[in-house]
């Protein structure tokens, strides 16, 4: 079947059954792989041909498209085969969208951009799926997305899809869409509002897929990054009634109790990243506000969240995403520079599997009879394949640095707290000469303190 053949079958659509249909748009899929014909594919506007089979078999029946998945054990013959053609019909115009001449044929102002933000508003869940997914592929540039945030205002409709909640394919690529239109600074503001907040909340407290979980802290995670109002919007009491209990938690206490609650290890680590996000945020920041503002927000920060600094333990825990343990280290380090970043910090590290990273990271030993362990599938050994050995030499170096500045900071902030015993090790780490078994030989000690308690 020649690319012309393809294409005029394509646009007599609605004169073939859906099984012959099925058929022209998995050749035509396989020939997208090729430049050629995506190049035929847009300059003989097939956009728009696919578009009316994915409307014309979108399903009117909430039912049906409250599916989770399109394809369901016992389904009639004739609706798997429209379902086939259906994502298959969305696949492809995913994967076209994403083709740089693509966004340059259609431009904000084309007819395909404002066809594709009605769907957003439709009651069809594919079509809003297939409108996040070719919407977000186009939203590449700043300026872009700050025409579809300010102009077009389709931050708002993917608020009402994350809303609704019955579909989670629907709020998922909605989720990855509003994350695109979150990496401009200037659309960070007019995003993140109490109402976003409150609303992607709704997903850490409830038993939803994990993959939603995930996207909705890297969404909350972009929304905070240089942006301390959002950070403010992140920590407010979840209920303004001082007698209610929830006055004395926030919408980052929700975050932190999905962090304990979850098992997916991506939420997890997306969750110490974004407190990460956080410290950086304040103590950016702070060089614009009035000092007592920038106490206030550490304040509200430790003084409502004790285990604030979990989810960095885990960070700075794992080896497969040395980048990622780097920022921990960091945060780890920002934190402990106050009394009570400090006594949050010492918490983590009341734990010997975190110590012991500690004692690991500025001795640069392990402990032969320790080796401290992450609970998950990220803690094999990377350096990452795209470093030279003299590259993650130099993070290594950087992370020794920030944990010698955080072991310092505590003993100035926390010394008379410590035992004895944690105290004379932290010292010795600082001081003490590194020689060979020097890990091993902390490490015994402070096992010590246990055993006493």
């Amino acid at each position: 079947m020649s690319i012309q053949t393809i294409i005029e079958l394509l646009q007599r659509n609605n004169d073939l059954a859906p099984d012959d249909m099925l058929m022209v748009v998995h050749t035509a899929s396989a020939f997208l792989k090729h430049d050629r014909f995506q190049q035929h594919f847009i300059e003989h506007d097939l956009t728009f041909t696919l578009l009316d089979v994915v409307y014309r078999l979108s399903p009117a029946s909430e039912t049906q498209a409250s599916q989770p998945d399109l394809l369901s054990i016992g389904q009639d013959p004739d609706e798997e085969i429209l379902s086939s053609l259906l994502k298959a019909a969305t696949e492809i115009l995913n994967d076209i969208s994403a083709i740089g001449t693509f966004a340059q044929k259609y431009t904000i102002d084309s007819a395909l951009v404002d066809s594709l933000n009605q769907w957003l508003v439709s009651q069809q869940q594919q079509k809003q799926i297939c409108s996040c997914l070719m919407l977000g592929n186009l939203a590449q540039s700043d300026p872009v997305c700050r025409e579809m945030v300010d102009r077009l205002g389709l931050h708002d409709r993917l608020l009402d899809i994350l809303e609704d909640q019955r579909h989670p394919q629907a709020s998922y690529a909605a989720l990855s869409f509003l994350r695109n239109l979150a990496l401009p600074a200037e659309n960070k503001l007019t995003i993140g509002t109490q109402r976003t907040v409150e609303i992607i909340a709704r997903f850490w407290s409830q038993d939803v897929n994990q993959q939603i979980q995930h996207a909705s802290v890297a969404l909350i995670r972009q929304l905070l990054n240089n942006c301390i109002g959002n950070v403010r919007w992140l920590l407010e009491s979840l209920s303004p009634d001082p007698e209610s209990p929830a006055h004395e938690k926030t919408y980052m206490s929700l975050l932190l109790l999905l962090f304990g609650r979850t098992d997916d290890a991506a939420t997890k680590l997306e969750t110490g990243r974004t407190v990460a996000t956080i410290c950086r945020c304040i103590s950016t920041s702070a060089q614009g506000l009035p000092p007592e503002s920038t106490e206030a927000i550490w304040h509200r920060l430790y003084g409502l969240h004790h285990d604030i600094a979990t989810p960095l333990a885990m960070m700075i825990s794992q080896s497969r995403f040395p980048v990622l343990r780097s920022e921990g280290w960091f945060a780890l380090a920002l934190m402990a520079r106050s009394e009570e970043g400090s006594a949050a910090v010492s918490e983590i590290f009341q734990q010997l599997e975190a110590f012991g990273v500690l004692v690991s990271t500025i001795t640069g030993q392990s402990p032969t009879s320790e080796r401290p362990a992450t609970g998950n599938a990220m803690s094999s050994e990377s350096n990452g394949s795209d470093r030279s050995p003299e590259q993650a030499q130099k993070m290594k170096d950087k992370d020794r640095e920030n944990a010698l500045v955080l072991v310092n900071e505590l003993l100035r902030h926390t010394g008379d707290n410590l035992s004895d015993i944690r105290r004379s090790v932290l010292q010795d780490l600082l001081n003490g000469p590194q020689s060979p078994g020097r890990a091993e030989e902390l490490m015994t000690r402070a096992k010590s303190e246990e055993r006493q308690e």
